[in-house]
């Protein structure tokens, strides 16, 4: 056949798929409708948009969640429980979970000055932490082996209580740590199996 031809079929090919799928998630979706399965909301106006704000500020506070943390406490680990208000993303819940961490090593000696948690991002069994140039510092100031037990503290806190997560990389004031003593930051720490 001529290739005019040939591309007329290709496209009228094509179109049929494009078509097909359409149709057929179409109809999937409103059969999810019907079940009540979806959880999103679509709004046509803004009065509409209103009364979803409205029903959302309306619903009951999330209550108290309990965690535990993994503070060093000589050769070995003290678990502490924390209760936080969640029930909100888990970001935001990890976030709390470590600046209680950061706080209770304050506290307990290890660490001169309060670690701020700049940014985390997670991804898969992959925790991506971005803290305050105080962390490096409260870490210079340790042993290699009390810093050793404050980065598996930090995450041992992270696998027990937000599970896949169990690797956790480490970045100061958004850039790969500068120095590799006590501790290599520049590789990731994982939390065994």
């Amino acid at each position: 056949a001529p290739w005019p031809l040939r591309l007329l079929a290709w496209g009228a090919l094509v179109a049929i798929f494009f078509a097909v799928g359409y149709g057929a998630t179409s109809l999937v979706f409103h059969w999810l409708d019907s079940k009540g399965t979806r959880a999103d909301q679509t709004v046509a106006n803004s009065r509409e948009a209103q009364e979803l704000v409205s029903q959302d500020q309306e619903r009951p506070e999330q209550g108290q969640v309990t965690f535990t943390l993994s503070v060093p406490a000589g050769e070995a680990f003290e678990n502490r429980s924390i209760q936080v208000l969640g029930g909100g993303l888990v970001e935001e819940d990890l976030k709390k979970v470590l600046d209680a961490y950061m706080t209770e090593l304050k506290s307990s000696g290890w660490m001169a000055d309060q670690v701020p948690i700049r940014h985390l991002f997670r991804s898969g069994e992959w925790l991506y932490l971005d803290l305050g140039s105080s962390f490096a510092g409260g870490l210079k100031a340790l042993d290699p082996k009390r810093a050793g037990l404050v980065m598996t503290g930090l995450v041992k806190t992270v696998g027990d209580n937000f599970a896949p997560l169990r690797k956790v990389k480490v970045y100061v004031e958004g850039r790969e740590a500068p120095d590799r003593k006590p501790l290599d930051l520049s590789k990731p720490w994982v939390l065994k199996s």
